[in-house]
Protein backbone atom coordinates (compact mmCIF):
# COMPACT_ATOMS: atom_id res chain seq x y z
CA UNK A 1 0.00 0.00 0.00
CA UNK A 2 0.97 3.47 -0.59
CA UNK A 3 0.20 6.14 1.59
CA UNK A 4 0.37 9.88 0.16
CA UNK A 5 0.12 12.76 2.25
CA UNK A 6 0.19 16.50 3.08
CA UNK A 7 0.54 16.54 6.34
CA UNK A 8 3.47 15.51 9.09
CA UNK A 9 2.51 12.40 10.19
CA UNK A 10 4.77 10.79 13.40
CA UNK A 11 4.24 6.94 12.57
CA UNK A 12 2.39 5.57 16.09
CA UNK A 13 0.31 2.78 16.37
CA UNK A 14 -1.47 1.22 13.49
CA UNK A 15 0.74 3.65 10.81
CA UNK A 16 3.70 2.35 12.63
CA UNK A 17 2.71 -1.22 12.47
CA UNK A 18 2.23 -1.17 8.76
CA UNK A 19 4.79 0.62 7.91
CA UNK A 20 7.67 -1.58 9.95
CA UNK A 21 6.13 -4.67 8.94
CA UNK A 22 6.52 -3.89 5.15
CA UNK A 23 2.58 -3.58 4.12
CA UNK A 24 2.37 0.21 4.26
CA UNK A 25 4.85 2.74 2.57
CA UNK A 26 4.21 6.39 3.12
CA UNK A 27 5.22 9.99 1.14
CA UNK A 28 4.90 13.35 1.62
CA UNK A 29 2.54 14.06 -1.64
CA UNK A 30 5.32 16.81 -2.51
CA UNK A 31 7.86 14.27 -2.57
CA UNK A 32 6.05 11.48 -4.35
CA UNK A 33 8.89 8.87 -6.20
CA UNK A 34 8.78 9.91 -9.91
CA UNK A 35 9.24 6.19 -10.39
CA UNK A 36 6.29 4.06 -10.13
CA UNK A 37 6.51 2.23 -6.98
CA UNK A 38 4.64 -1.04 -7.29
CA UNK A 39 1.46 -1.42 -4.96
CA UNK A 40 -1.91 -3.46 -4.59
CA UNK A 41 -3.63 0.37 -3.10
CA UNK A 42 -3.28 3.97 -2.58
CA UNK A 43 -4.67 5.85 0.05
CA UNK A 44 -4.28 9.56 0.19
CA UNK A 45 -4.87 11.93 2.83
CA UNK A 46 -4.86 15.00 1.65
CA UNK A 47 -6.56 18.20 1.40
CA UNK A 48 -8.52 18.39 -1.30
CA UNK A 49 -9.50 21.89 -0.67
CA UNK A 50 -6.00 22.89 -0.78
CA UNK A 51 -4.86 23.29 -4.68
CA UNK A 52 -1.47 22.21 -4.48
CA UNK A 53 -1.92 19.47 -2.26
CA UNK A 54 -4.71 18.58 -4.75
CA UNK A 55 -2.54 19.22 -8.35
CA UNK A 56 0.55 17.35 -6.71
CA UNK A 57 -1.36 14.23 -5.56
CA UNK A 58 -2.96 14.46 -9.26
CA UNK A 59 0.61 14.07 -10.69
CA UNK A 60 1.63 11.36 -8.51
CA UNK A 61 -1.94 9.28 -9.15
CA UNK A 62 -0.84 9.41 -12.71
CA UNK A 63 2.58 7.80 -12.36
CA UNK A 64 1.83 5.40 -9.40
CA UNK A 65 -2.19 4.15 -9.98
CA UNK A 66 -2.70 0.61 -11.70
CA UNK A 67 -6.03 0.70 -13.50
CA UNK A 68 -7.33 -1.90 -11.28
CA UNK A 69 -5.82 -0.87 -7.86
CA UNK A 70 -8.19 0.39 -5.46
CA UNK A 71 -7.56 4.46 -4.74
CA UNK A 72 -9.03 5.34 -1.37
CA UNK A 73 -9.17 9.16 -0.05
CA UNK A 74 -10.06 9.71 3.57
CA UNK A 75 -11.75 12.84 4.13
CA UNK A 76 -11.17 15.14 7.23
CA UNK A 77 -13.94 17.07 6.02
CA UNK A 78 -16.82 14.60 4.58
CA UNK A 79 -18.58 16.96 2.48
CA UNK A 80 -21.00 16.22 -1.40
CA UNK A 81 -18.20 19.02 -2.24
CA UNK A 82 -15.44 16.93 -0.84
CA UNK A 83 -16.50 13.57 -2.09
CA UNK A 84 -17.21 15.15 -5.27
CA UNK A 85 -13.43 16.50 -5.31
CA UNK A 86 -12.40 12.42 -4.46
CA UNK A 87 -14.27 10.94 -7.20
CA UNK A 88 -13.36 13.52 -9.68
CA UNK A 89 -9.78 12.43 -8.68
CA UNK A 90 -11.06 8.81 -9.49
CA UNK A 91 -11.82 7.55 -5.90
CA UNK A 92 -12.94 3.69 -5.35
CA UNK A 93 -13.63 4.22 -2.00
CA UNK A 94 -14.12 6.72 0.70
CA UNK A 95 -13.15 6.75 4.73
CA UNK A 96 -13.86 9.84 7.02
CA UNK A 97 -11.02 10.47 9.61
CA UNK A 98 -13.62 11.88 12.06
CA UNK A 99 -12.54 8.94 14.62
CA UNK A 100 -8.76 9.38 14.35
CA UNK A 101 -6.43 8.77 11.65
CA UNK A 102 -5.50 4.85 13.09
CA UNK A 103 -9.19 4.22 13.59
CA UNK A 104 -9.55 4.86 9.93
CA UNK A 105 -6.38 2.48 9.33
CA UNK A 106 -7.69 -0.03 10.83
CA UNK A 107 -11.19 0.19 9.44
CA UNK A 108 -9.14 0.16 5.66
CA UNK A 109 -7.40 -3.38 6.81
CA UNK A 110 -10.82 -4.76 7.83
CA UNK A 111 -11.86 -3.40 4.68
CA UNK A 112 -9.34 -4.79 2.75
CA UNK A 113 -8.29 -7.77 4.33
CA UNK A 114 -5.56 -8.37 1.40
CA UNK A 115 -3.72 -5.68 2.90
CA UNK A 116 -2.94 -8.13 5.71
CA UNK A 117 -2.81 -11.33 3.38
CA UNK A 118 0.86 -10.85 2.76
CA UNK A 119 2.95 -14.51 4.56
CA UNK A 120 5.90 -12.61 5.82
CA UNK A 121 8.55 -14.75 6.54
CA UNK A 122 9.50 -12.80 8.95
CA UNK A 123 7.73 -14.24 12.20
CA UNK A 124 5.52 -12.61 15.03
CA UNK A 125 7.79 -13.16 17.83
CA UNK A 126 10.94 -11.19 16.25
CA UNK A 127 8.61 -8.64 14.42
CA UNK A 128 7.08 -7.94 17.89
CA UNK A 129 10.31 -8.18 20.49
CA UNK A 130 12.11 -5.51 17.80
CA UNK A 131 9.38 -3.01 17.41
CA UNK A 132 9.45 -3.04 21.20
CA UNK A 133 13.28 -2.73 22.02
CA UNK A 134 13.83 -0.06 19.27
CA UNK A 135 11.30 2.30 21.04
CA UNK A 136 12.96 4.07 23.77
CA UNK A 137 9.72 4.52 25.60
CA UNK A 138 9.89 0.40 25.95
CA UNK A 139 12.73 0.73 28.01
CA UNK A 140 11.35 3.46 31.11
CA UNK A 141 9.02 0.65 31.89
CA UNK A 142 9.97 -1.59 34.57
CA UNK A 143 10.16 -5.52 32.94
CA UNK A 144 12.89 -8.20 32.42
CA UNK A 145 13.07 -8.83 28.39
CA UNK A 146 15.07 -11.41 28.65
CA UNK A 147 12.85 -14.05 27.44
CA UNK A 148 11.00 -12.21 24.98
CA UNK A 149 14.13 -11.59 23.26
CA UNK A 150 15.10 -15.33 23.39
CA UNK A 151 11.99 -16.26 21.65
CA UNK A 152 12.42 -13.60 19.08
CA UNK A 153 15.21 -14.90 18.11
CA UNK A 154 15.09 -18.71 18.42
CA UNK A 155 11.52 -17.79 15.68
CA UNK A 156 14.54 -15.87 13.30
CA UNK A 157 16.64 -19.14 13.63
CA UNK A 158 13.89 -21.28 13.02
CA UNK A 159 12.27 -18.93 9.69
CA UNK A 160 16.00 -19.16 8.36
CA UNK A 161 16.62 -22.95 8.55
CA UNK A 162 12.73 -23.35 7.25
CA UNK A 163 13.02 -20.92 4.53
CA UNK A 164 16.86 -19.93 4.07
CA UNK A 165 18.62 -16.64 4.45
CA UNK A 166 17.75 -15.65 0.68
CA UNK A 167 14.11 -15.45 1.01
CA UNK A 168 14.47 -13.53 4.29
CA UNK A 169 16.82 -10.82 2.70
CA UNK A 170 14.59 -10.54 -0.01
CA UNK A 171 11.39 -9.12 2.47
CA UNK A 172 13.18 -7.81 4.95
CA UNK A 173 15.16 -5.32 2.53
CA UNK A 174 11.68 -4.52 1.21
CA UNK A 175 11.07 -2.31 4.90
CA UNK A 176 11.46 1.34 5.29
CA UNK A 177 12.30 1.41 8.68
CA UNK A 178 16.60 1.28 8.68
CA UNK A 179 16.97 0.39 12.10
CA UNK A 180 14.08 -2.20 12.44
CA UNK A 181 15.28 -3.64 8.80
CA UNK A 182 19.24 -3.80 10.10
CA UNK A 183 18.46 -5.78 13.41
CA UNK A 184 16.15 -8.39 11.55
CA UNK A 185 18.69 -8.72 8.62
CA UNK A 186 21.34 -8.94 11.43
CA UNK A 187 19.93 -11.62 12.84
CA UNK A 188 18.96 -13.41 10.22
CA UNK A 189 22.36 -13.32 8.90
CA UNK A 190 23.48 -14.68 12.16
CA UNK A 191 21.10 -17.58 11.99
CA UNK A 192 22.31 -18.79 8.77
CA UNK A 193 25.95 -18.01 9.34
CA UNK A 194 25.62 -20.90 12.38
CA UNK A 195 24.16 -23.09 10.72
CA UNK A 196 26.23 -23.38 7.80
CA UNK A 197 29.11 -23.92 10.55
CA UNK A 198 27.38 -26.49 11.81
CA UNK A 199 26.84 -24.78 15.22
CA UNK A 200 24.65 -27.13 18.30
CA UNK A 201 21.29 -25.62 18.44
CA UNK A 202 22.43 -23.67 21.59
CA UNK A 203 25.44 -21.81 19.63
CA UNK A 204 23.00 -20.75 16.59
CA UNK A 205 20.74 -19.32 19.27
CA UNK A 206 24.00 -16.89 20.54
CA UNK A 207 25.06 -16.09 17.64
CA UNK A 208 21.27 -15.27 16.45
CA UNK A 209 20.55 -13.27 19.59
CA UNK A 210 23.53 -11.45 19.60
CA UNK A 211 22.59 -10.46 16.23
CA UNK A 212 19.25 -9.42 17.04
CA UNK A 213 20.01 -7.07 19.90
CA UNK A 214 23.12 -5.65 18.49
CA UNK A 215 21.79 -2.14 17.83
CA UNK A 216 18.97 -1.44 20.57
CA UNK A 217 21.05 1.55 21.66
CA UNK A 218 20.10 3.23 18.71
CA UNK A 219 16.32 3.07 19.94
CA UNK A 220 18.01 6.77 22.00
CA UNK A 221 19.83 8.15 18.92
CA UNK A 222 17.58 10.91 17.65
CA UNK A 223 15.79 9.51 14.16
CA UNK A 224 17.24 13.13 12.89
CA UNK A 225 20.54 11.62 13.10
CA UNK A 226 20.27 8.41 12.07
CA UNK A 227 17.90 9.22 9.18
CA UNK A 228 20.11 12.43 7.69
CA UNK A 229 21.07 11.82 3.95
CA UNK A 230 24.03 13.61 4.30
CA UNK A 231 27.64 13.06 6.25
CA UNK A 232 27.59 13.48 9.55
CA UNK A 233 29.40 16.54 11.44
CA UNK A 234 31.62 15.68 14.39
CA UNK A 235 29.19 15.97 16.81
CA UNK A 236 26.58 13.90 15.51
CA UNK A 237 28.86 11.02 15.10
CA UNK A 238 29.87 11.00 18.14
CA UNK A 239 26.50 10.96 19.15
CA UNK A 240 25.44 7.76 17.08
CA UNK A 241 29.00 6.47 18.55
CA UNK A 242 27.27 6.47 21.93
CA UNK A 243 24.82 3.35 20.88
CA UNK A 244 27.11 0.64 21.74
CA UNK A 245 27.46 1.52 25.24
CA UNK A 246 23.62 2.75 25.51
CA UNK A 247 22.85 -0.42 23.90
CA UNK A 248 24.88 -2.42 26.23
CA UNK A 249 23.92 -0.80 29.42
CA UNK A 250 20.30 -0.68 28.79
CA UNK A 251 20.05 -4.77 28.08
CA UNK A 252 21.80 -5.13 31.54
CA UNK A 253 19.79 -2.69 33.29
CA UNK A 254 17.05 -4.93 32.10
CA UNK A 255 17.94 -8.48 33.34
CA UNK A 256 19.86 -9.54 30.40
CA UNK A 257 22.53 -11.66 31.55
CA UNK A 258 24.42 -13.18 29.37
CA UNK A 259 27.75 -11.78 28.77
CA UNK A 260 28.91 -12.93 25.40
CA UNK A 261 25.26 -11.17 24.51
CA UNK A 262 26.18 -8.34 25.95
CA UNK A 263 30.21 -8.19 25.00
CA UNK A 264 28.77 -7.93 21.10
CA UNK A 265 26.46 -5.35 21.89
CA UNK A 266 28.94 -3.57 23.23
CA UNK A 267 31.76 -4.22 20.73
CA UNK A 268 29.89 -4.77 17.25
CA UNK A 269 31.64 -2.01 16.00
CA UNK A 270 34.99 -2.69 16.89
CA UNK A 271 37.93 -3.72 14.49
CA UNK A 272 41.06 -5.94 14.18
CA UNK A 273 43.72 -3.24 13.80
CA UNK A 274 41.98 -1.07 17.23
CA UNK A 275 40.39 1.87 14.79
CA UNK A 276 36.65 0.86 15.95
CA UNK A 277 34.49 1.76 18.71
CA UNK A 278 34.10 2.15 21.21
CA UNK A 279 37.12 1.54 22.87
CA UNK A 280 39.64 0.38 20.06
CA UNK A 281 39.89 -2.91 21.06
CA UNK A 282 42.28 -5.24 18.63
CA UNK A 283 42.85 -8.60 17.30
CA UNK A 284 43.30 -11.44 19.93
CA UNK A 285 41.28 -9.17 22.91
CA UNK A 286 37.89 -9.95 20.15
CA UNK A 287 36.19 -13.10 21.23
CA UNK A 288 35.12 -14.61 18.11
CA UNK A 289 31.78 -14.30 18.61
CA UNK A 290 32.21 -10.47 18.11
CA UNK A 291 33.95 -10.59 15.04
CA UNK A 292 31.17 -13.13 13.87
CA UNK A 293 28.69 -10.38 14.90
CA UNK A 294 30.77 -7.44 13.23
CA UNK A 295 30.97 -9.49 9.97
CA UNK A 296 27.81 -9.98 9.82
CA UNK A 297 26.83 -6.29 10.93
CA UNK A 298 28.95 -4.71 7.72
CA UNK A 299 27.49 -7.60 5.25
CA UNK A 300 24.26 -6.29 6.53
CA UNK A 301 25.09 -2.29 5.98
CA UNK A 302 26.58 -2.65 2.91
CA UNK A 303 23.59 -4.57 1.05
CA UNK A 304 20.68 -2.35 2.20
CA UNK A 305 19.84 1.15 1.13
CA UNK A 306 20.50 3.99 3.42
CA UNK A 307 19.21 7.33 2.75
CA UNK A 308 22.99 8.51 2.13
CA UNK A 309 23.96 5.14 0.17
CA UNK A 310 23.18 2.96 -2.19
CA UNK A 311 22.72 -1.15 -1.64
CA UNK A 312 25.64 -3.32 -3.16
CA UNK A 313 25.29 -6.66 -4.25
CA UNK A 314 25.63 -9.75 -1.77
CA UNK A 315 28.96 -10.51 -3.78
CA UNK A 316 29.97 -7.25 -4.06
CA UNK A 317 29.53 -6.86 -0.10
CA UNK A 318 31.73 -10.22 0.63
CA UNK A 319 34.34 -9.13 -1.50
CA UNK A 320 34.84 -5.67 0.43
CA UNK A 321 34.71 -7.70 3.79
CA UNK A 322 37.37 -10.35 1.89
CA UNK A 323 39.85 -7.52 1.12
CA UNK A 324 40.03 -5.64 3.98
CA UNK A 325 41.92 -8.39 6.21
CA UNK A 326 43.34 -5.88 8.73
CA UNK A 327 39.80 -4.98 9.98
CA UNK A 328 38.17 -8.51 9.81
CA UNK A 329 38.87 -11.74 10.35
CA UNK A 330 39.93 -13.71 7.02
CA UNK A 331 39.27 -17.41 8.60
CA UNK A 332 35.43 -16.47 9.54
CA UNK A 333 35.28 -14.05 6.59
CA UNK A 334 35.65 -17.15 4.39
CA UNK A 335 33.26 -19.60 6.82
CA UNK A 336 30.81 -16.83 5.91
CA UNK A 337 31.00 -16.61 2.28
CA UNK A 338 28.50 -20.03 1.82
CA UNK A 339 25.84 -18.85 4.33
CA UNK A 340 24.73 -16.33 2.44
CA UNK A 341 26.24 -16.28 -1.13
CA UNK A 342 24.17 -18.20 -3.89
CA UNK A 343 25.31 -21.70 -4.29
Amino acid sequence: MLLFTDRHLVPEGELKRLIMRGVCRMFPIHAAPTIKVENALILCDVDLENFTSARMLRLALAVHRAPDSPLVFLLRDRTHHTESQARALGASDMLSVDEGFNAALRHLMNRYPFLGAHQSCVPPEARLAIEDLLEANTWYAAGNYEGRIDAGAQAVLDAIEAEGIHHWMDEVLSYDNLTYQHCLLVAGTAAAFGSSLGFSRQDKVLLTTAGFVHDVGKAFIPLEILNKETTLDAAEMANVRRHPMIGYAILKEHGVRNTDVLGCVRSHHELLDGSGYPTGLMGNSLPDLVKMVTICDVFSALVEHRTYKQPVSPEAAYDYLAANGQLFDQALVRAFGPSILPA
